[in-house]
């Protein structure tokens, strides 16, 4: 009898696990219901000077040499922008005429470096952007931690530096203006 019984019940507990499932299903509770959310983001625009540009002084320009005479700084003009960023750097000579003229790596004519003491006697000058993306005058920036060298230079040309009187005190003041 002991053993029918124990028949009974496991045939019993047999039984009522084989209900369908599907005739179980849970209902949403009342209040509940989906909802979904916008996220925007912006990435700030910024650009600025990370190593300022410095040519040795004085620039010793030999009136002898017979073709242009180039100069590199010592230190080149660097700007870190936000990665993409497309700027342009506009350049003006205080002794010159050239007045935010965009620099390129062809250069901005217009500059020129004039006598202390005697200041009718300039020397014309180019200053150059040889960093620029595809000549144009436009750089693109990198992210903060990677600054663009704008490969700052001076170039006098050949007649310029052999008219060129001979003076120490020759000098100009370059303003770069970055724009983006």
């Amino acid at each position: 009898m002991f053993f029918v019984k124990k028949l009974f019940r496991l045939m019993a507990a047999l039984a009522a696990m084989s209900i369908p499932l599907n005739a179980v299903h849970a209902e949403t509770p009342a209040g509940f219901s989906n909802t979904t959310l916008k996220v925007t983001a912006e990435v700030g625009v910024l650009c600025e000077e990370t190593q300022h540009g410095e040519f040795s002084a004085p620039l010793l320009i030999d009136t002898q040499v017979v073709g242009d005479q180039t100069f590199t700084p010592i230190a080149d003009e660097l700007v870190s922008c936000t990665k993409g960023v497309v700027f342009t750097v506009k350049v003006s000579s205080a002794n010159g005429s050239a007045l935010n003229q965009t620099c390129t790596s062809g250069g901005v004519s217009g500059m020129a470096l004039k006598s202390a003491s005697w200041p009718a006697d300039v020397i014309p000058y180019i200053f150059t952007c040889a960093g620029d993306t595809n000549g144009s005058g436009n750089f693109t920036g990198a992210g903060f931690t990677s600054p663009r060298a704008l490969g700052i230079g001076i170039k006098v040309l050949a007649a310029d530096a052999q008219a060129a009187l001979a003076h120490n005190d020759y000098s100009d003041t370059v303003t770069l203006t970055i724009s983006y």
